[in-house]
C-alpha cells in the first residue's frame, strides 16, 4: 500500500516514466505474470532497475524485499497515485486523421479518457470517433466546466492554434498538448507541452548521422 504519498518535490523524468511503468505493467499482466522484480520492470520499460526503485520510493514503500512486486497490487497502487491528481477527462481539438488517430489509442488500456472532441467542419458535428462526440468549437467552454476538465490537446494547423489555445484557458484548461510545434502565449498557471513527430524523425536521422561518424 502508499505510504507517505509525496516525500519530496517529484522530477517530471520520473512522472514520465510512471506512464511507462505502467503500461509495462499491463503487458505482464495480460501475459499472466503476477510476479516481477525491478529488473523485468527495467528491461521491459528500457531503464536501469536502479531508476525504477528510486522512481517509485518518491511515492511510498512497494514490493517485499527478496521477492518482488506483485503486479495487480503495484497497479492498483499506482491508479491510486493518478486518482489523487484528480479525473483524467482530456478533451480533444481537431477531429481529423491525426486526432482520430490518437483518440483510437487513447480506447487502448490507457487511463487517459477523452470525453469529447471538437472541430470546425460542420460535416463533423455529432459524429463519433469509436465513443467520443465531434462537438463544435463553440461548446469547448459549456463542455470543459461541466466536467472539470483540466487538459486538452490539439491536433490542428499552426495558423489555428493560438486561437484555440486561448478559448481552452478562458475555458480553465489548466494543461495543453499541441501537436503543432509553434510558441504558445498562455498565463503562467498553464502548463504546455509539445509534441512534433516530425520533429522527432529528424532528430533520429541526426542520431544515426552521428553514429556513422564515430
Amino acid at each position: 500500500m502508499m505510504k507517505n504519498l509525496f516525500k519530496s518535490v517529484i522530477p517530471e523524468t520520473t512522472l514520465r516514466r510512471m506512464v511507462y511503468y505502467t503500461r509495462c505493467l499491463n503487458n505482464f499482466k495480460r501475459e499472466g505474470i503476477t510476479l516481477i522484480q525491478s529488473e523485468d520492470i527495467a528491461k521491459k520499460c528500457g531503464v536501469k532497475s536502479s531508476i525504477v526503485r528510486k522512481d517509485l520510493s518518491y511515492f511510498g514503500e512497494f514490493g517485499v524485499r527478496g521477492k518482488g512486486y506483485d503486479v495487480n497490487s503495484l497497479l492498483d497502487t499506482i491508479n491510486e497515485i493518478t486518482k489523487t491528481f484528480g479525473n483524467m477527462n482530456a478533451i480533444l481539438v481537431g477531429a481529423g486523421k491525426l486526432g482520430s488517430a490518437i483518440i483510437n489509442h487513447a480506447t487502448e488500456n490507457f487511463n487517459v479518457k477523452i470525453i469529447a472532441a471538437f472541430d470546425k467542419d460542420k460535416r463533423k458535428i455529432n459524429k463519433r470517433i469509436e465513443d467520443t462526440i465531434i462537438y463544435p468549437v463553440s461548446e469547448i467552454e459549456k463542455i470543459v466546466k461541466e466536467n472539470g476538465v483540466k487538459i486538452a490537446i490539439i491536433a490542428i494547423p499552426p495558423s489555428e492554434v493560438q486561437n484555440i489555445v486561448d478559448i481552452l484557458v478562458e475555458a480553465g484548461v489548466k494543461a495543453i498538448l499541441s501537436l503543432a510545434l509553434i510558441p504558445l502565449n498562455v498565463p503562467d498557471d498553464v502548463e504546455v507541452s509539445f509534441v512534433d513527430v516530425l520533429s522527432e524523425v529528424e532528430f533520429l536521422f541526426y542520431k544515426l548521422s552521428l553514429r556513422r561518424n564515430i
